[in-house]
C-alpha cells in the first residue's frame, strides 16, 4: 500500500486538479496513523482534507488506501477511480486498485488496472516493475491452466460478464449466444458452461441442459453450482421451459482463478 513513485505532473491546464505539497504531506500522515490502526483519526483527517480540497487525487487516493488497509476493498475501488478520474496517470491509483480487485478474486480487472500501471508508468519505477511481473506470472499461470492466453481469457470474461446481464434481465436467448462466445474464447470455464446449461433449461432444452451441466462438472469435480442445478434440471420435461425454480447461477467467471492457485 505504498504510495510508491508518481509520474509526472502534468500542467493543471491538462486536468481540473489542485497540486498542493502540504495536501500530500497530510494525506501521507493520515496515511501512517491509519497503519499504525488509528483509522478514526486518518478518516477524519482525510475526509476534512477531501471538504477543503475536493480536486486534489491524492486525498481521494488516500481514503482508498485507508478502505484497503480496513479490508474495504470495494469501497477503496470507488476512491481510486475517483483518483484516477481527476489524474488518469495516477500510477499509484491504478496500482492498489489493482490489489483491491486482487483481494476480491476478480482477476480480469485486476489484470487490466496492472496493465494501465505499465501503459502510464516509466519501466523503471518500482510500482511497474512489480505490476509488469504480476501480469507475467498471470499469464503464465492462465496458459497453464486454462490453455489460452492474456488476451483470449480477458475477451471470454468480458463476454461472460455481458451474457451475465442478458441472464439477469431473463433474455436467456441472448445469454445463451453470450456464454457459448465466451466458452469459444476459453473453453476451460466450469461458470460458463453451467451458465449455458441454466439457459438451455430455461428455453426448455433438457437434454443438452444437462449435457453442459455435465462439462461444467468434467472441467470442476466439485463445481457446486452444477451439482446442484443438475439435480433441478433432471426433473424437467424436454420441450417445456423451467419455471418457478430455485437454482445457482455464478456472476464473476474467474473467482475460482485464484482460488484453484491457493
Amino acid at each position: 500500500m505504498n504510495r510508491g513513485s508518481s509520474a509526472s505532473v502534468l500542467s493543471p491546464k491538462d486536468f481540473l486538479m489542485e497540486i498542493n505539497p502540504e495536501v500530500q504531506n497530510a494525506v501521507s500522515d493520515a496515511l501512517e496513523a491509519a497503519q499504525r490502526g488509528q483509522f478514526q483519526h486518518a478518516m477524519t483527517t482525510l475526509t476534512d482534507l477531501l471538504h477543503d480540497h475536493p480536486l486534489h487525487h491524492d486525498v481521494a487516493y488516500g481514503i482508498g488506501v485507508v478502505h484497503i488497509i480496513k479490508g474495504e476493498h470495494e469501497a477503496a475501488i470507488t476512491w481510486f477511480d475517483r483518483a484516477i478520474k481527476i489524474y488518469p496517470y495516477s500510477i499509484e491509483s491504478h496500482f492498489n486498485k489493482a490489489v483491491a480487485f486482487q483481494k476480491l478474486l476478480d482477476v480480469p480487472n485486476c489484470i487490466r488496472s496492472y496493465q494501465q500501471v505499465v501503459a502510464i508508468g516509466p519501466a523503471d519505477d518500482p510500482e511497474v516493475v512489480k505490476a509488469s511481473s504480476i501480469i507475467r506470472n498471470m499469464a503464465s499461470a492462465i496458459m497453464e491452466t486454462d490453455g489460452v492466453d492474456l488476451d483470449a481469457f480477458l475477451r471470454s470474461a468480458d463476454k461472460f460478464n455481458e451474457a451475465f446481464d442478458l441472464m439477469d434481465r431473463a433474455d436467456w436467448r441472448g445469454a445463451l449466444d453470450g456464454f457459448r462466445s465466451s466458452a469459444a474464447l476459453n473453453d476451460d470455464n466450469a461458470p460458463c458452461h453451467g451458465n449455458i446449461g441454466l439457459c438451455l433449461a430455461q428455453l426448455g432444452h433438457k437434454r443438452e441442459a444437462l449435457a453442459s451441466l455435465d462439462r461444467a462438472l468434467e472441467i470442476d469435480p466439485e463445481y457446486q453450482p452444477a451439482l446442484s442445478n443438475r439435480k433441478v434440471l433432471e426433473k424437467m420435461t424436454e420441450g417445456k421451459p423451467l419455471e418457478n425454480t430455485t437454482y445457482q447461477s455464478i456472476n464473476t467467471s474467474l473467482r475460482t482463478f485464484l482460488k484453484k492457485r491457493a
